[in-house]
């Protein structure tokens, strides 16, 4: 049995896997560490079940999207969810909603084992909330995440599974069935890089700088709201961290730059108006332009540097959640145009850019120093650009940028 023609055919979910009645399709590699399924014939029973669940390859639209219904530029009131928070902390307002409720939430976690990864687990208790907050960027392992959300809805439970779009789509088709106590958050994706490039890059870190990481989080808010990474290693038996600007980070540059993408994401269908999630959120990025007038700086209600995240309310569902955490958050009514503007992953897919088959080649042949090594050589001088404004103040940094434009 063959599952797909091309690798832009499959977006990893891992549906299949856990359609599976025989255990028969696991998740294995390619050259540069995209995981795509793999079907033991000597288990499988051809039943088809694999087939049928795959959301991603069904047609060009999604079974399950849902037309926007209402749209609000949003903050947490509370400064210790939104401080860990990628944007404006409106995912650690729900899951605390859903857990405070005797629910169980599930969502990508950071975390350190043989090496770093990331992967979808569950939580019951808030004081576990921090481990699926902030950024991720790379897939995600999802494991069996969407049986075990399934015997959750089925003894009753109150579940938030948040994820990316295929990720959502990917459950609601494994479940079969709409359940009243499941509510879906999905991020806006832009797209998602592999775990072994990150991985590599995180190796090369280690021996360049003659350190342990442990861990690696790429939207910190030492400096305010914005691009800013920062990573925790082990140094003579110590727990240090250091703040890292993203363009003096090959790895993360790349990323932004959409050059280390899975081959499927420049072919998204989930990059469109219909969304998947009852609820989508993502950062309100050119609010200071499109809507001014919400700023604290001009009487508004959001201050900026603590981060500030669009929502997207798709169905009912969403809307009775929204309800639920009001009285919890600052929010302004906005609109999808207004959103989109700089949110182009709501509208259409990621174009690959030119360089990206260049890269993977790169990689594959000489491994990740040598991509960290075209990196600099491509920037050049830029680098001491780059070092100013790593060390100059959040406000300076604008002021600068502006000064280099003009």
């Amino acid at each position: 049995m063959t599952l797909l023609e091309q690798k832009k055919d499959c977006c990893g979910c891992a549906a299949c896997v856990n359609i599976c009645p025989k255990t028969a399709i696991s998740m294995v590699k390619d050259e540069i560490g995209q995981y795509y399924p793999h079907i033991n014939e000597a288990l499988c029973v051809d039943c088809g079940a694999c087939r049928q669940v795959c959301d991603f390859q069904k047609k060009k639209e999604s079974r399950f999207g849902h037309q926007v219904i209402a749209a609000y530029g949003a903050a947490s009131k509370d400064d210790r969810l939104i401080k860990k928070s990628a944007s404006g902390g409106m995912f650690a307002q729900f899951a605390k909603l859903v857990l405070e409720s005797g629910g169980v939430v599930y969502g990508a976690a950071m975390l350190h084992e043989d090496k770093l990864k990331v992967k979808h687990i569950r939580i019951e208790d808030i004081s576990q909330l921090y481990l699926i907050q902030g950024s991720k960027y790379i897939q995600s392992e999802i494991g069996d995440s969407y049986r075990k959300v399934k015997q959750d809805l089925v003894k009753g439970r109150q579940v938030l599974f948040s994820g990316t779009p295929c990720q959502a789509a990917a459950l609601r088709s494994f479940l079969k069935k709409d359940y009243e106590n499941l509510y879906i958050v999905e991020i806006v994706c832009h797209g998602v890089s592999t775990a072994q490039i990150f991985q590599d890059y995180i190796s090369f870190l280690e021996e360049k700088k003659k350190i342990k990481i442990t861990n690696f989080a790429f939207r910190d808010k030492s400096v305010g709201w914005g691009l800013d990474a920062k990573y925790e290693y082990l140094k003579k038996g110590q727990t240090k961290s250091i703040g890292l600007y993203y363009k003096l980070s090959s790895f993360y540059s790349y990323y932004l730059q959409a050059a280390i993408y899975r081959e499927n994401c420049y072919h998204c269908k989930y990059a469109c108006p219909e969304r998947v999630g009852d609820v989508t959120l993502g950062d309100f990025w050119g609010v200071e332009k499109n809507q001014p007038d919400c700023l604290r700086e001009n009487g508004g209600v959001f201050d900026e540097k603590k981060g500030i995240s669009f929502c997207l309310v798709n169905s009912q569902r969403g809307a009775e959640l929204f309800e639920k955490i009001s009285s919890k958050i600052n929010y302004v009514d906005s609109d999808f145009e207004t959103i989109s503007m700089q949110n182009g992953n709501l509208l259409k897919p990621t174009t690959m850019p030119p360089s990206r088959n260049e890269l993977m080649d790169l990689y594959k042949q000489n491994g990740y120093e040598a991509v960290d090594r075209l990196y600099w050589k491509k920037i050049g001088y830029k680098k001491i650009y780059y070092f100013i404004l790593a060390k100059a103040p959040r406000d300076l940094k604008k002021k600068i940028r502006i000064l280099v434009k003009k």
